[in-house]
């Protein structure tokens, strides 16, 4: 998801900013709350800095949401210039059968479903970090090193005691990482401030913004004027 970051000198923390605009059939107030407090304590768990122009800053996630029906969204997309509005669709299902961000990483869209756990599953942090241009990391083999960042796809080869099933053999069905056991590594927020330029207010642009709505079923929607 597109964000700002927002540095502050006097108290040597950085900010990440966003705001989640969910619509959808299956956007509620107890869904969004869940997502957004899923990211937050997420990205707060590693306690992470990064170092500034030589110096170490704090580094913070602040997560906002609102709910809003398909009528209002489409204006609110096609006038969005504001980094921090992110437009998300909850839905039950989508033709991929699997949540997903827009076009490219960092863009401010995605179709997320509900049969991804969202809230609970590390799903929802997941695909925020393909928004603040985070990948999937080229290493597919985490034995021996703990629990994987949050950016580990599926077909994560783990320690068994990480696995959907921990009694079958690594990377036969159900021997590969279960979502639940991944993490936000600091090494990935991190990679999140490499190459940001801060304007002389202390405020950087994360992302791009691309403002697609999509439909039910997670194809672009078509919005005529």
């Amino acid at each position: 998801m597109a964000a700002l970051a927002i540095r502050n000198e006097q108290n040597k923390t950085v900010t990440i900013s966003a705001k989640l605009i969910f619509y959808g059939n299956h956007a509620t107030e107890e869904l969004a709350q869940a997502i957004a407090n899923e990211i937050r304590d997420m990205y707060h768990e590693p306690k992470a800095s990064v170092s500034l122009d030589e110096e170490r800053y704090e580094v913070r996630i602040r997560i906002d949401y609102e709910l809003v029906s398909l009528a209002e969204v489409v204006p609110l997309s096609i006038e969005n210039t504001n980094f921090r509005y992110n437009f998300i669709r909850l839905e039950a299902q989508n033709h991929v059968t699997r949540s997903f961000m827009g076009f490219g990483l960092g863009d401010n869209v995605g179709h997320w479903i509900t049969t991804d756990n969202l809230g609970k599953s590390t799903t929802a942090t997941h695909e925020f970090g393909h928004a603040l241009g985070l990948d999937h990391p080229a290493r597919i083999d985490f034995r021996g090193l703990g629990n994987p960042g949050i950016m580990a796809p599926r077909g994560t080869i783990v320690d068994a005691s990480l696995q959907w099933n921990p009694l079958v053999a690594a990377g036969e069905y159900g021997g590969t990482l279960n979502p639940l056991h991944r993490r936000v590594q600091a090494y990935e927020i991190e990679a999140i401030f490499k190459d940001i330029v801060f304007d002389d207010n202390g405020y950087a642009e994360i992302g791009h913004l691309s403002n697609v709505l999509f439909s039910e079923n997670g194809n672009v929607l078509n919005v005529f004027f």
